[in-house]
C-alpha cells in the first residue's frame, strides 16, 4: 500500500492499526483462509482424480517389473498375481475396472500420492470405477460445503471486525453531535453529522471488513494455487505464468490509459454540449435581434464538433476493446501451444502431461483471477474508506462553542430580572452574519414575552442564549444578576426548558417522550403534565395510549399534537423559565384553541418567552421585544406598538396579513 499518500496511510493507522489484527478477531481470517486454501487444494486433487478416472477408465497396463513394484506399493488391495521370474519383460498385465488406480500409478512418485494410496488400500469403494466415481463426487460435495462454511465464517469474522471501528466512530459522532448540535442555528452540522453517521460510517465498516477479508484470504489462496500448480509441472507453470502476467499488466495499463482519455473526452463533450444548449435559453435575444442565421451557423459548427468528440470516445472504446481482446487471444494461443506440445509428447517422455494435469493447471490459473481482481480493487476501497474516515475525524476535531466553566455553581430560579448586557452573536465563519448586535435589554420575571423579528435566526439566537445552546461572542446574559456562563448546565437547563416546533418527539413511546426515560417521573406524573397542556385527550385516542410507539415505524403526530407533547415534557420538570418556538405549520382551530388554553396554564408563576407563529399568541403576550438588524428596536405591548411603531406595523402586516405568501 506504499503508493498511497501519507494522509491516507495515517488515517488508516488511526482507524485500523496493525496491532488491531491481533487485538480483534482479525487474525482468525488468515487462519481460516489457510484451512480454506487446503480444502481448495483437496478439491483440486479430487477434480484431477475424477478426470483421470474418465481418462484411464480404471485400466492400467503393467510389465512384470512394474507388477512387482505395484504389489509392493499397493499390497493385497491390488489383487494381483505376480508373474514368475522367467516371464519375459515384454509381456504385460492389463488391469481393468480398478477405480483411481490409473492416477495413483501414474503419479506414484509424487509425495501427495502416499496418503491417497493408503485410502485406496483402506476403502474398497475406490477400487471400482462406478463406486470410485460416486465416492469422489460425494467427497467433492462434502469438501466444497465445508470450504463454504469456512469462508462464510471468515466473512462473518471480517464483518464483526469492520463493525468495531465503525461503531467507535458512531459513538464518537454521537458524543460530538450532542456537543455541537445545540449551537447549530441552521442545522447544517446536524445534517452533516447525520450523513456521517448513516453514510460514512457504513463505508468505513464495509471498507475495513473488505480490507481484513481480502487481505487475509486472497494472498493465501494465491500461494496455495501457485503451490499446487508448481507440484503439477514447475516448468510449465513458469512458462504459463510469464505470458499470463504480461497479458494482465498490458490489459490493465490499456484500461487505465483508455479510462483517462475517456474522462478527458467526455469532459470536452460535456463542454460542447453546454455550448449547444446555450441558445435554448436565449431565444428572445436571438429572435429579437434577428440573429437566426448567425446562430444557426454557430449551432451547426458546434454540433459538428460535439459529434466529432462523441465519435472519438466511441472510437477509442472500440479500439481499446479490440486491443485488449487481441492481447488475450495472443496469450491464449501461446498457452494452447505450450500445453499442446506437452500433451502431444510420448507418454513415457519426462515432460509429457496428462489431461488431468492440464485441467488442474487451468483451474489453478482460472481460480487465481478472482483473488487477483479483488486485491486490485482493494486499492479503491482503501482510498474510499480513508476518505470517509477522514471526514468523520475532521468533524470530531471541531471544538464545541459552549463548555461548562471550571468551578461553575448552582443557579437559583429566576425571580426578578432577565438581563442582556451588550450581547453580540454572529454565525460561525469569518464572514458570518451578525444576528445579535450589542443587545441591551432587561426583562422582568413572569408573564409572556414575544420576540418579533423579520429574521427567524435572530429570534432563535436570542432564545438559544438562555439555556446556553450558544454562547455570546461578547457581553453577558444574567438571571437575577448571575452570569449564566458561570453556572452549571444541569441547574441552568433545569430552570430554562426549551420547546421547539420542529423536533418535538423522538422514536419511543409517548411515556418515554414525556419522561425522557427518567425513572424519577411516574406514569401519573406524565399524565398530569399532559393534562395541563391538553395533550392527554389525543394521547388516550392513540392505539396504546401512553405506550404508543412514535417515530418512523410507529404513529405520527401532527404539528399541534407534537407541540403539546413538547409542552408536556417541559411542564413535567416544572421550569421557572419556559422558552417556546411555535410550529410554523398550519394548525386546526381545535389545536389553536387547546394551545391558547395551555398557555394560560403554563404561564402561571413562570416566565415564558415565545417565538410566535400566530397572531393570537402575540395579542395575549405581556410584552413584545422588537428586533431589527440584530438590535432591540423597542420593547412594548402589542397595542402600543401597533399604534405607534411603523416598523412593528410593517412586520405584523408582512407576517400575518391574509395575502402573504403561504
Amino acid at each position: 500500500m506504499s503508493e498511497f499518500s501519507n494522509d491516507t496511510q495515517n488515517t488508516w493507522k488511526r482507524l485500523f492499526s496493525r496491532h488491531m489484527w491481533w487485538k480483534s478477531e482479525a487474525w482468525h481470517v488468515p487462519v481460516l483462509s489457510v484451512i480454506s486454501g487446503l480444502l481448495l487444494a483437496v478439491l483440486l486433487l479430487i477434480t484431477m482424480l475424477v478426470v483421470d478416472l474418465f481418462d484411464f477408465r480404471g485400466a492400467v497396463t503393467l510389465t512384470p517389473v512394474q507388477s512387482r513394484e505395484a504389489a509392493k506399493l499397493f499390497g493385497s488391495s491390488l489383487e494381483l498375481v505376480l508373474p514368475h521370474e522367467d516371464v519375459q519383460a515384454s509381456e504385460t498385465v492389463l488391469l481393468q475396472d480398478r477405480g483411481i488406480l490409473g492416477s495413483l500409478w501414474h503419479f506414484r512418485n509424487r509425495p501427495w500420492t502416499r496418503p491417497v494410496i493408503a485410502l485406496y488400500q483402506q476403502f474398497p469403494e475406490l477400487r471400482r470405477n462406478s463406486s470410485a466415481l460416486m465416492v469422489l463426487l460425494l467427497a467433492g460435495v462434502f469438501i466444497g460445503l465445508l470450504r463454504g462454511i469456512v469462508m462464510a465464517r471468515s466473512r462473518l469474522v471480517a464483518a464483526r471486525v469492520g463493525m468495531l471501528p465503525a461503531n467507535q466512530l458512531r459513538r464518537s459522532l454521537h458524543r460530538q453531535a450532542m456537543r455541537l448540535g445545540p449551537s447549530d442555528l441552521k442545522d447544517i452540522q446536524v445534517e452533516q453529522a447525520y450523513e456521517l453517521f448513516t453514510g460514512d460510517t457504513a463505508v468505513v465498516s464495509n471498507g475495513v471488513s473488505a480490507y481484513v477479508y481480502r487481505l487475509g484470504l486472497h494472498p493465501i489462496t494465491l500461494i496455495i494455487l501457485m503451490s499446487v500448480a508448481m507440484l503439477v509441472s514447475p516448468r510449465l507453470f513458469m512458462q504459463m505464468f510469464v505470458p499470463l502476467l504480461g497479458c494482465w499488466i498490458l490489459v490493465e495499463r490499456e484500461r487505465a490509459r483508455y479510462n483517462h482519455k475517456r474522462l478527458l473526452a467526455e469532459s470536452e463533450a460535456d463542454h460542447r454540449l453546454n455550448l449547444l444548449a446555450e441558445s435554448l435559453r436565449k431565444t428572445r435575444l436571438i429572435r429579437g435581434y434577428s440573429m437566426e442565421a448567425f446562430e444557426s451557423s454557430q449551432f451547426a459548427q458546434r454540433l459538428d464538433k460535439f459529434s466529432s468528440s462523441m465519435f472519438s470516445v466511441r472510437r477509442r472504446d472500440v479500439f481499446s476493446r479490440w486491443l485488449c481482446w487481441g492481447l488475450v487471444l495472443i496469450c491464449v494461443l501461446v498457452l494452447v501451444l505450450l500445453v499442446g506440445i506437452k500433451v502431444l509428447l510420448p507418454e513415457d517422455h519426462p515432460q509429457s502431461l496428462r489431461l488431468s494435469q492440464i485441467t488442474l493447471l487451468g483451474l489453478c490459473f482460472g481460480l487465481a483471477y478472482l483473488p487477483l481482481a479483488r486485491l486490485q480493487s482493494l486499492r479503491g476501497i482503501y482510498k474510499e474508506t480513508a476518505l470517509s474516515a477522514d471526514r468523520v475525524y475532521r468533524y470530531m476535531a471541531q471544538i464545541p462553542e459552549v463548555g461548562q466553566a471550571v468551578g461553575a455553581k448552582f443557579l437559583e430560579p429566576l425571580t426578578k430580572w432577565l438581563t442582556f448586557e451588550n450581547v453580540s452573536y454572529s454565525l460561525p465563519g469569518s464572514h458570518g452574519k451578525v444576528l445579535l448586535d450589542q443587545i441591551e435589554m432587561k426583562l422582568p420575571a413572569g408573564g409572556i414575552t414575544v420576540i418579533a423579528t423579520s429574521d427567524p435566526l435572530e429570534a432563535r439566537a436570542l432564545l438559544y442564549l438562555l439555556p446556553r445552546f450558544i454562547e455570546p461572542q461578547s457581553g453577558r446574559v444574567l438571571i437575577d444578576g448571575e452570569d449564566i456562563a458561570w453556572v452549571t448546565f444541569e441547574s441552568l437547563r433545569a430552570e430554562a426548558q426549551y420547546v421547539g416546533g420542529h423536533n418535538a418527539f423522538f422514536t419511543g413511546t409517548i411515556l418515554e417522550n414525556i419522561t425522557c426515560g427518567d425513572t424519577a417521573y411516574s406514569r401519573s406524573d406524565a399524565m398530569a403534565a399532559a393534562k395541563t397542556v391538553h395533550a392527554h385527550q389525543f394521547i388516550q385516542h392513540l392505539p396504546q395510549g401512553y405506550d404508543t410507539i412514535l417515530g418512523e415505524h410507529g404513529e405520527q403526530l401532527d404539528a399541534g399534537q407534537s407541540y403539546r407533547l413538547g409542552l408536556a415534557r417541559a411542564m413535567l420538570r416544572n421550569p421557572n423559565l419556559l422558552l417556546l418556538e411555535e410550529p410554523t405549520e398550519l394548525l386546526t382551530e381545535d389545536a389553536k384553541s387547546m394551545i391558547d388554553d395551555a398557555y394560560d396554564n403554563v404561564s402561571k408563576g413562570r416566565s415564558v418567552i415565545v417565538i410566535p407563529s400566530r397572531m393570537q399568541t402575540i395579542r395575549r403576550s405581556d410584552r413584545i421585544v422588537l428586533l431589527h438588524h440584530g438590535k432591540v428596536a423597542t420593547v412594548n405591548t402589542h397595542d402600543e406598538l401597533l399604534a405607534g411603531n411603523e416598523l412593528y406595523r410593517h412586520w405584523e402586516y408582512v407576517k400575518f396579513n391574509v395575502f402573504r405568501e403561504k
